[in-house]
């Protein structure tokens, strides 16, 4: 599956900005001109390409968020979600707690992550390294974001505003089949 296929595809809800393929994430990005077009493309119930079905998501906004996001490390198996997030709550309001689970086993993988409102509830955290969550030491350590590779000409994150369209253009996440 290529761009050109992709792009014969999506045309058929709107015109096309951009489209960017991860051969080794085995994903790849539509942008629409129009973001209304988008959305219903996103709507569609099953996408069909080269006879194989594909799985079609809204693209995440790259969202900065620097110093506020924590890493924990260590944490106990049993721990749920909402024992996690409960116990880093109290150091200030959160935008997002979660444990990471084995995609197969759905057993926790033994680490999670914390992105807070403000960084000096990350901070707050951070002032001890470790901490005791279910009678289990954790480790804590801030995120440093990944940087990723985007292919020269494409320098754009999922969801921008464009000002020579004076438009904000959504971006459609596309599995690519064969690529698992």
């Amino acid at each position: 599956m290529d761009e050109r296929i992709l792009r014969r595809h999506f045309n058929a809800y709107g015109e096309i900005k951009h489209v960017v393929v991860y051969f080794s994430k085995a994903i790849a990005f539509v942008t629409f001109v129009d973001p209304s077009k988008a959305q219903i493309a996103l709507q569609q119930q099953q996408h069909i390409i080269l006879g194989r079905r594909v799985e079609v998501r809204p693209a995440k906004p790259k969202v900065e968020i620097g110093k506020r996001k924590i890493f924990v490390g260590g944490l106990p198996r049993s721990i749920t979600n909402e024992e996690f997030k409960g116990y880093f709550e109290k150091f200030g309001s959160i935008v997002d707690a979660v444990v990471i689970h084995d995609k197969e086993t759905k057993r926790s993988r033994g680490f999670g992550f914390v992105t807070y409102e403000a960084e000096e509830s990350a901070n707050l955290v951070l002032r001890t390294n470790f901490h005791l969550l279910n009678n289990k030491r954790v480790e804590v350590k801030k995120v440093t974001p990944r940087q990723e590779m985007v292919p020269s000409g494409f320098e754009f994150p999922p969801y921008y505003y464009d000002p020579y369209y004076q438009t904000y253009f959504y971006v459609v996440w596309v599995p690519i089949p064969g690529f698992y």
